[in-house]
């Protein structure tokens, strides 16, 4: 896949679209109608899909050399703390799981451990492990400044090629603000609930259709899913840790 390299931006003007290399200070200017090819470009594309005026412009844009590699590969040793350090930025406060516990991982499942690379630089990371009889997604970050690329989604999708050659259901535990991104990728979602034991009992969600019980958590099938009705479930059960869940099945698009 070939991509923009990180210096190059573009934006809409006036009358163009206006494509800017900030490192080298080169300027240039296209019609309106090759926009949708420049979000296509931005997100990494092959170029042996391209033909007429598109496949002309990205023969300019090599000349100009504009251009860099969009790689996504196992993630080496030697950047497994690159990887931690945007696990670290990206998701701050809300990260689960300690560097240690996924060093521990990586040695154990090194090959669901994936970077999304521009050039020769990490800019993204997806990991996960075995849980049960099923494949734990447990953490994806992308370093902000190369978000909105698509990026995340690349990553997903080479996820679930190495894990389904041997398991035949993903789950991912969504962060509010991830909720979308999983719908978009149908994933289906149930609904976490976890708390103390003696807290709430089986009689607390006669509402719901009650897929697993246990003495400190339950998980629910849930007809809506959003942030509005996560937050309106979250003032039924204040005492509670309430968490989308989406899953995936093999052979399911």
């Amino acid at each position: 896949m070939i991509t923009l390299k990180k210096q190059v931006k573009w934006r809409r003007d006036k009358n163009a679209l206006l494509i800017c290399d900030c490192k080298r200070l080169i300027d240039l200017k296209l019609s309106f109608k090759y926009e949708s090819f420049l979000r296509k470009l931005l997100c990494g594309l092959d170029p042996d899909a391209l033909g007429g005026d598109e496949a002309l412009i990205f023969s300019e844009f090599e000349k100009m050399d504009l251009l860099c590699d969009l790689k996504i590969i196992q993630l080496p040793e030697k950047d497994f703390h690159l990887a931690m350090n945007i696990l670290d930025d990206e998701l701050r406060k809300n990260r689960v799981r300690d560097p240690g516990f996924l060093r521990k991982k990586f040695k154990e499942n090194i090959e669901f451990f994936i970077g999304i690379y521009l050039a020769e630089q990490l800019v993204g990371v997806i990991c996960g492990f075995p849980r049960e009889d099923y494949l734990l997604m447990s953490e994806i970050a992308i370093d902000f400044r190369f978000q909105r690329r698509k990026f995340g989604e690349r990553l997903v999708k080479e996820f679930e090629r190495i894990a389904f050659r041997n398991y035949s259901r993903i789950h991912a535990g969504a962060l509010d603000d991830a909720i979308e991104f999983y719908k978009s990728l149908n994933y289906k979602p149930f609904l976490l609930v976890q708390f103390e034991k003696g807290i709430y009992n089986k009689n607390d969600f006669l509402d719901f259709k009650v897929l697993k019980l246990c003495d400190n958590c339950v998980e629910l099938e849930i007809k809506d899913c959003s942030i509005e009705e996560l937050n309106k479930l979250r003032s039924l059960y204040p005492k509670a840790s309430l968490q989308y869940i989406f899953v995936k099945t093999k052979g399911i698009d």
